[in-house]
């Protein structure tokens, strides 16, 4: 399976930050669905804990991918 780590890494801090699940068009699906609910998992650890970098998501640099 292929996971878009820009996809993943939004579903994520999407969760970590109390936003709804909202996978865009321009994301891929399943990889922002697998980070949101990594996120809610482990969301009870680091409630309140969300590093001020990822309020804005980086979008810098091409896609990348994480090959599993």
């Amino acid at each position: 399976m292929i996971i878009d780590l820009d996809s993943w890494e939004a579903g994520y801090y999407d969760c970590l930050l109390g936003r709804p699940s909202q996978c865009t068009a321009s994301l891929d699906q399943v990889s922002y669905s697998t980070g949101y609910c990594q996120a809610r998992a482990s969301g009870a650890e680091l409630q309140g804990e969300v590093h001020p970098r990822y309020a804005q998501r980086r979008r810098a640099g091409g896609p990348r991918l994480i090959v599993i």
